[in-house]
């Protein structure tokens, strides 16, 4: 018996019977090296189906594999792969939308804050103007010219 399997000793294996090998026809064992063994597990109900069928399971899920494999099925995949893609991209660009009306509005808020900033500047520097002005007024005010001595 050999058993070929790949290098983590799972996968594909090739079980030949030497005492087998050596009754077969040329013809069979050339359409037997051909085939590999596969090993899967499968649900009680699929394989309680499967046994409900007259044919070789083999030869079923050989069948079965064949018409999985053979169907076109790249339409679907590539449409469902797509359609996915775009319902990503509706939700990203309404995001993006989102966060463009809120970048907006931050903006806004920082302009009328700024030109409330400034007007405040504006009034303080005034105020400070008018008190520079009083101020020297009423230094004046107390000083006595030289003539002036009451």
């Amino acid at each position: 018996m050999v058993d070929i399997s790949d290098s983590n000793g799972s996968g594909k294996r090739d079980e030949l019977n030497a005492a087998g090998k050596n009754a077969k026809s040329d013809d069979s064992m050339k359409s037997d090296d051909c085939k590999k063994q596969l090993n899967v597990r499968i649900s009680t109900e699929l394989y309680n189906k499967l046994d409900e069928i007259p044919e070789s399971k083999g030869a079923v899920v050989t069948k079965a594999l064949e018409k999985y494999l053979s169907e076109d099925r790249s339409d679907v995949v590539s449409q469902e792969y797509v359609s996915a893609l775009l319902r990503q991209l509706d939700i990203k660009d309404n995001q993006i939308h989102a966060l463009s009306r809120q970048l907006e509005t931050k903006d806004e808020q920082i302009t009328e804050r700024d030109n409330t900033t400034k007007m405040h500047i504006a009034q303080v520097q005034t105020l400070i103007n008018q008190v520079e002005k009083k101020t020297l007024e009423l230094e004046d005010a107390k000083k006595k010219k030289w003539y002036q001595f009451w």
